[in-house]
């Protein structure tokens, strides 16, 4: 019980809990002042709408939210007017047109779960109580259902939001540390295969949270993302390929394949762990820096130092899942280090002979690498 109660403290003193709280309250007042501005009879369905809208902590969702609340108020107002017209004309009660207008958007539901919104809206224009001329009632709860949206979409983008980049170095270095956690338990003589599921299922879901990241990088900085912060463009593939080459290494040290190495393991796993260490205390770095700021690349050509071709001592299995491996940590070291310009960052490529190795693209035919 004491160990929730401090889970529960620590999750509400968050920065992001904080943030969301204040973007809330803001699209709260700002959705109930443009509906008084604007004369609307019920500006409680613009409160209720924005809440629903901004309760999404991602750009992303919020577009999504936000899609999804415009084209289901939209059918949901046309049943609504439909159902009220049969009410005047046909002399039918308000329950009868309620059941004839809820059966096609029950079946619309059934095909497309996101259109639910539309049956929302049809109660509420129906089935809620309201004075004035009949079809003044659903204009006017549309358009107040609109305000909320609107407003919710103008709080999402200029009050508070997330900054996508921090978001994705902040998981990639958690990542970096669970797939050195994963190495450390695959270059065992004897790898305990149950922990090694449970390490790949967080790497996963990190490689998702990633993922989501990027896409909310892509919605700030639409069709400009590999320009603006190209590392951010880059880090899911190169993460993607760490990791991949860090299951490869653990499908092979399951099998025996590190039984005869002895003390080399142990220098490897080390030596790994502490590299990957490295590469995520630069990603907290980065995190932490505006974007833009050059970061002292000391320590660069140490690191690449230690990722060296394996040597004979590993079986050609071992050999080769660790050549890749180190081939991919190379290749990721120069973006995190560079921010992603690996073409003209802040070292001299062929001034290292392991930065010039790292470029992973072909040989030219008459012999020079190809940058």
């Amino acid at each position: 019980m004491h160990e929730r109660l401090k889970n529960l403290l620590l999750s509400i003193t968050r920065r992001g809990t904080w943030r969301q709280v204040v973007r809330m309250n803001v699209s709260l007042i700002l959705s109930g002042i443009v509906a008084t501005i604007i004369h609307l009879d019920e500006p409680v369905w613009a409160l209720i709408t924005s809440v629903i809208v901004i309760t999404q902590t991602r750009l992303t969702q919020t577009l999504s939210t936000g899609r999804e609340q415009i084209v289901g108020t939209l059918v949901g107002a046309m049943a609504g007017m439909s159902a009220i017209a049969l009410e005047q004309w046909c002399a039918l009660s308000v329950g009868m047109v309620f059941w004839v207008m809820l059966m096609p958007l029950a079946v619309l539901v059934a095909l497309r779960p996101k259109m639910r919104v539309a049956i929302v809206t049809l109660m509420v224009v129906l089935l809620f109580p309201a004075t004035g001329e009949p079809f003044s009632r659903p204009l006017q709860r549309i358009a107040s259902i609109m305000t909320g949206v609107v407003v919710s979409f103008a709080v999402s983008f200029f009050v508070l939001r997330n900054e996508a980049r921090r978001e994705v170095l902040g998981n990639a270095a958690s990542l970096l540390r669970r797939l050195a956690d994963l190495l450390t338990g695959a270059l065992h003589q004897h790898p305990d295969n149950d922990a090694l599921a449970t390490v790949d299922g967080m790497c996963r879901s990190l490689l998702q949270d990633i993922n989501d990241g990027v896409q909310e990088a892509e919605v700030e900085h639409p069709a400009s993302l590999a320009r603006h912060d190209p590392l951010v463009a880059r880090l899911p593939g190169l993460l993607r390929r760490i990791r991949s080459d860090a299951i490869f290494i653990s499908r092979a040290a399951v099998e025996g394949e590190t039984a005869r190495t002895g003390d080399i393991l142990a220098h490897e796993r080390d030596m790994l762990g502490t590299v990957l260490g490295q590469m995520a205390a630069r990603c907290d770095q980065l995190a932490a820096t505006r974007r833009g700021r050059t970061l002292p690349d000391g320590g660069l050509c140490d690191i690449l130092d230690h990722l060296q071709p394996p040597g004979e001592h590993w079986t050609p299995v071992m050999r080769f899942a660790i050549g890749l491996l180190h081939a991919d940590m190379r290749l990721a070291v120069r973006n995190i280090w560079s921010d992603g310009h690996t073409d003209d960052g802040p070292f001299p490529l062929p001034a290292h002979p392991v930065l010039a190795e790292a470029d992973l693209a072909p040989a030219n035919p008459g012999g020079g690498a190809r940058r």
